[in-house]
């Protein structure tokens, strides 16, 4: 257990794994976080995280909430254990989500319900299969921006490292976009997600998910929270929120985040299933060292 008070780090979706609930679907405070999210979204989470098949727990119906559901529990279960208080915490993507009920900015249902509006609107928006996201690696952010000058289409969605990208837009465009920049990268490839996410397709969908959502009365965080967007402390409700609620469309910049991590300077923790935040931090800066609260306390 962290013995002193760190910032913690939430993933976003790609963590999910077959197998990710064993051993802490013993503890309370995570059934209970399950059981609630299971009976707000309808989805077999808890079945899905234990048993799979992968197909079903990456599905875009059911992978957001489980992410998001499992880094909660995670989190509530190592506060019954006696985890301080954070210094700060931060989400990757839809991590901020995690990073916001952790924070009781909203609870949980605010989230799931904001996960739901997110898909159904851009369901209704897009259509399956025309949007997405793409991954590349290894390639520089100069090369990058070049080859993007050539498609109008797309946008750099995620700046994750010095040379790990993501970018958004129609699937078309970003088949040819891996084509073209795939050879000189070390991996590239398209995300598992249908909606082009964090870049300007999904703004014209924030009216109706903030009219979706307003019944919400967000409160102040019971600590800062760090904007994926810009790196800045979030420390009040209404302000983390709404970078809540616009994050879809805002890029992410985990490079501007490591910068405040620095600043803090508190000792760095991964809620949730995996290590996806501890390569992404120390691809960023490589005397970062992120700690995983993905073993069960007292283990």
């Amino acid at each position: 257990m962290p013995d002193s008070p760190s910032t913690l780090l939430f993933p976003g979706q790609g963590t999910e794994a077959a197998g990710m609930s064993r051993g802490w679907d013993a503890h309370p405070a995570w059934v209970d976080t399950l059981a609630a999210a299971e009976a707000r979204t309808g989805k077999p989470l808890r079945r899905a995280m234990a048993e799979g098949p992968l197909a079903l727990l990456r599905s875009q119906r059911l992978a957001p909430y489980a992410v998001l559901a499992h880094s909660v529990g995670v989190y509530r279960t190592w506060r019954g254990a006696g985890m301080p208080l954070p210094v700060a915490a931060a989400g990757h993507s839809m991590g901020f989500y995690s990073a916001l009920v952790a924070a009781e900015v909203v609870p949980l249902e605010a989230t799931l319900d904001l996960i739901t509006a997110v898909e159904d609107l851009s369901e209704a928006t897009f259509g399956a299969g025309t949007m997405g996201m793409a991954f590349l690696i290894g390639v520089p952010e100069l090369d990058l921006r070049r080859a993007l000058g050539g498609q109008p289409d797309l946008v750099l969605s995620n700046r994750n490292g010095q040379a790990q990208f993501t970018v958004s837009g129609p699937v078309p465009a970003l088949e040819a976009l891996v084509r073209d920049l795939g050879p000189a990268a070390l991996k590239a490839g398209l995300l598992p997600v249908q909606h082009p996410l964090h870049g300007p397709h999904m703004a014209a969908l924030l009216p109706a998910i903030t009219r979706r959502l307003a019944a919400v009365t967000p409160a102040k965080p019971a600590f800062p929270l760090i904007s994926h967007f810009d790196g800045r402390l979030l420390e009040a409700g209404g302000p983390a929120w709404d970078e809540g609620l616009a994050s879809v469309a805002l890029p992410v910049d985990w490079l501007a985040v490591v910068a405040r991590l620095k600043a803090l300077g508190a000792p760095l923790a991964e809620c949730g299933h995996g290590r996806q935040l501890a390569g992404l931090t120390r691809w960023a800066e490589r005397d970062l060292v992120v700690a995983s609260l993905q073993e069960l306390p007292g283990s």
